[in-house]
């Protein structure tokens, strides 16, 4: 497996899209990316070729340099394993379904409200309205036997079934 990093992040964009107050924060934690990507280019990939056959002429003790070869052939330095990528997308797949249907319900919310809008502009202007087609258009904001309310109008100021005395008799 080889090493991996993300090259090109998009700063400018993480900028606009975090609030005022946190662009300190989102200053130093580029600077210490920076610096991190930094080193990590600095070395090479791979480590760099050995020549076991200059060492071979050249140490009095060929069967020494077979020995540290073959141990240095053998060793491998496992590089970790990638759990997180994964998870990562899914996340992403899912936050993106999530923005999907958050965007259908606005669009229809939308399409509600622009109806609505519709309704009151074709409507017959405020000042242009008698009393009656006032009741007409809102049954529910006038008065009538049916739809008494006690002043101060409000929901709980209201008396219910319960709210009534009992009779004389009862006493």
């Amino acid at each position: 497996m080889s090493r991996k990093a993300i090259k090109v992040i998009n700063w400018a964009a993480l900028a606009e899209r975090i609030p005022e107050a946190e662009k300190a924060a989102l200053a130093a934690f580029k600077s210490k990316s920076d610096q991190y990507l930094q080193r990590m280019m600095a070395n090479p990939e791979s480590p760099p070729a050995i020549d076991w056959a200059y060492y071979k002429k050249n140490i009095s003790a060929p069967s020494l340099v077979e020995k540290f070869q073959k141990e240095y052939e053998a060793l491998s330095i496992p590089y970790p394993a990638d759990k997180y990528t994964s998870a990562i997308e899914a996340a992403e797949k899912e936050s993106a379904k999530e923005i999907d249907q958050l965007k259908q319900n606005v669009d229809k919310e939308i399409n509600v409200l622009q109806a609505e809008i519709a309704d009151i502009k074709a409507m017959l202007p405020i000042q242009l309205m008698t009393a009656e087609d006032y009741c007409i258009l809102y049954p529910d904001g006038t008065w009538s036997k049916e739809n008494i309310s006690l002043w101060p109008h409000s929901e709980d100021a209201q008396d219910t079934p319960e709210d009534e005395l009992p009779d004389e008799e009862e006493h």
